[in-house]
């Protein structure tokens, strides 16, 4: 099997499979508990049905006053006023007024009492009996938090696409939502292939190694959320072999198929031949590094993403093609990962033509970040990935950056 003659960008390779995924899959919506939805797609729009807080209420301890009896207050003339009530969190605003020349105890989280405007702090003040000199004035809405201030009646809390964080859980159960529509989690099967592969846990003949590039594919899956996972194990380099692999896969109602290994064009991968005699290709070849055999077709029906064998080169082809292409496939907002700017502590050369992703450690000087690339090559050096706090995406437009030259790093999550 020859090299492919010509390899395709990495935005081509990812429009070109988000087209394929939004064509040949299906995401049917189900509803589940928020406390389970963190990491999933929503597919509806939800709205506020009520402004959060419903009322005002005091952000401090103190006393709900009138803001206009306070004013001319000082530590040497302060200002007394009668202490008329107490209004606790969950009390009724309407129960007891403030009328010129009275407080009302407040706490933090209470309803402002009718009739007062602003809420003197409790280390602004001193108790006398059943009366407060007040030390400090106050302006109108000092010391409350208005109504509608953290969420507004009919304002937007989840839009369709939106990936689901705590932050949306503790905001939707702030208003008593407790579910959420989400889009099912995409079924994908992970198949390793290679005869010199042995899983975890067996004994290691000579020349043999252990599979570990599925087993990154797989934990990034899991992460991610959004995916029903199945690792079906370890398959040879035999066409028919894989092919009955894949029928398997999508027998069992599989959406996307991931391939890991066998990309190469020695007699011993098969990938290639498996894209040329039963499949209809998508791509074979990306002009990335590490990872450019990284291909895709569609075997019966299904989407199947064949990814090098190599660990390093199979997570590249994960992070630069498969999670950009279901993020446009689904509109998804939120799923990029972490970016913190660093300047180079070395120059990053890049061979033209080619999208390289670089893994960098990051160190703090003064209170800057400094990127220190870990190497250009070594697509199955595993100890790059441990040893680094995320990577840097070298354009094919570009020959590299410069040292001192600030750039983006994407943290590994």
């Amino acid at each position: 099997m020859k090299r492919p003659e010509t390899f395709i960008s990495v935005n081509e390779a990812k429009i070109k499979l988000s087209k394929v995924l939004s064509e040949r899959i299906t995401l049917e919506e189900e509803l589940v508990k928020i406390v389970d939805s963190p990491g999933r797609v929503s597919s509806r729009l939800v709205k506020a049905p009520f402004n959060r807080p419903r009322v005002n209420l005091s952000a401090v301890d103190g006393y709900a006053v009138r803001s206009l009896d306070t004013i001319g207050s000082s530590t040497f003339t302060p200002v007394e006023l009668v202490i008329k009530g107490v209004l606790k969190p969950g009390g009724d605003p309407d129960e007891v007024c403030v009328e010129p020349g009275f407080a009302i105890r407040v706490h933090t989280g209470a309803p402002i009492p009718c009739g007062a405007n602003a809420v003197v702090m409790d280390e602004d003040v001193k108790v006398q009996g059943d009366t407060i000199l007040v030390f400090k004035p106050v302006a109108p809405g000092a010391n409350i938090i208005l109504k509608g201030e953290d969420i507004s009646e009919n304002s937007v809390l989840v839009e369709p696409g939106t990936l689901i964080r705590p932050a949306h859980v503790t905001a939707l159960a702030s208003i008593g939502v407790n579910a959420l529509h989400v889009y099912r989690k995409i079924r994908t099967s992970i198949i390793a292939i290679g005869d010199e592969l042995v899983e975890p846990g067996h004994p290691l003949s000579k020349g043999k190694e252990y599979n570990s590039s599925a087993y990154i594919i797989y934990t990034q899956l899991v992460r991610d959320g959004i995916f029903q996972v199945d690792y079906t194990g370890i398959v040879p380099d035999d066409t028919e072999a894989i092919l009955d692999a894949i029928k398997r896969e999508v027998s069992k109602g599989s959406d996307l198929i991931i391939t890991v290994g066998g990309t190469g064009v020695s007699e011993t991968d098969k990938i290639p031949e498996l894209l040329e005699e039963y499949s209809s290709p998508i791509f074979r070849g990306v002009r990335m590094r590490p990872g450019r055999m990284t291909s895709a077709s569609v075997v019966l029906g299904r989407p199947v993403l064949s990814l090098s064998g190599f660990p390093v080169a199979a997570w590249a082809g994960y992070e630069l093609i498969l999670r950009p292409a279901i993020a446009a496939w689904l509109n998804i907002s939120g799923f990029e990962r972490p970016v913190v700017y660093a300047y180079l502590a070395r120059r990053l050369p890049n061979i033209s033509g080619y999208t390289s992703i670089v893994r960098v450690s990051l160190a703090v000087k003064n209170g800057k970040y400094y990127a220190e690339p870990y190497m250009l090559r070594g697509s199955g050096v595993i100890s790059s990935l441990l040893r680094t706090h995320g990577y840097i995406v070298v354009p094919e437009d570009t020959e590299g950056f410069e040292e001192g030259e600030e750039v983006p790093v994407y943290i590994y999550t």
